[in-house]
């Protein structure tokens, strides 16, 4: 039976109480069996995806020894030639998001430069909150941005891209995402910046615990849920 390394994040993190752990099987399915057999708790988190070697994959895949399987609960959110610095920049950050700095990444002499930013609120579903936890796995991560802002420059009239997403515990206001995207003209622009950050909320593997009046919870971002998805591996 073949050995792979499992990494867990978020909530399914917190209820197995490890990062990192060994399980067997021949595809990546039998590896989540196993996985709850050694963890019974892990089996009551649904909506669970999985990611075989720093990419989502199917249940169905197979394994090879030395593989990493990683088992990510919703997020809080081709092929050809590889742009250059200057088109894509995409980061994940420690320290706070220099806004002004994102937008200067995508500056190109462009007519136009959309930008979002994302900030932690004050209030969640009639809650006060005091601040968030951002947790990533890191890797995939960056992978999956570059992918998102590659796939904007080659579908859009866009020259440059750049997206950072910060970690850690943030405060009320303070920035967790920044997109900047430069363009010739301010339709194309506007409308990448609006897909960039429901891609990301789609599948980037970041996940974030909101600290409120009434507790501590993990969020899935792309629906407003808490610990209670609906949705089965």
């Amino acid at each position: 039976m073949t050995q792979v390394t499992v990494l867990v994040f978020g909530l399914l993190r917190d209820r197995l109480g490890v990062r990192e752990v060994a399980a067997q099987g021949a595809t990546v399915s039998e590896v989540w069996d196993d996985l709850t057999r050694q963890f019974p708790s892990a089996s009551v988190i649904t909506g669970i995806r999985p990611a075989l070697n720093l990419t989502y994959c199917d249940w169905s895949a197979p394994v090879s020894s030395g593989d990493t399987v990683a088992f990510l609960p919703p997020v809080a959110g081709g092929s050809g030639a590889e742009p250059n610095t200057r088109q894509v920049h995409v980061a994940i950050v420690d320290e706070p998001i220099d806004v002004a700095a994102v937008m200067e990444l995508a500056s190109r002499g462009d007519g136009a430069i959309a930008a979002f930013v994302g900030r932690v609120r004050d209030n969640s579903d009639g809650h006060a909150v005091s601040r968030i936890e951002y947790e990533v796995y890191r890797e995939m991560a960056e992978r999956e941005m570059r992918a998102i802002a590659t796939s904007l420059l080659a579908r859009d009239e866009i020259s440059a891209i750049a997206i950072v997403h910060r970690v850690g515990t943030l405060e009320v206001g303070e920035a967790s995402v920044a997109i900047a995207v430069a363009a010739p003209h301010r339709g194309a622009a506007f409308s990448a910046c609006h897909d960039a950050i429901d891609m990301i909320k789609q599948t980037v593997p970041v996940w974030k615990r909101e600290h409120r009046d009434d507790g501590a919870r993990w969020v899935d971002a792309r629906q407003g849920h808490d610990e209670g998805w609906a949705a089965t591996p």
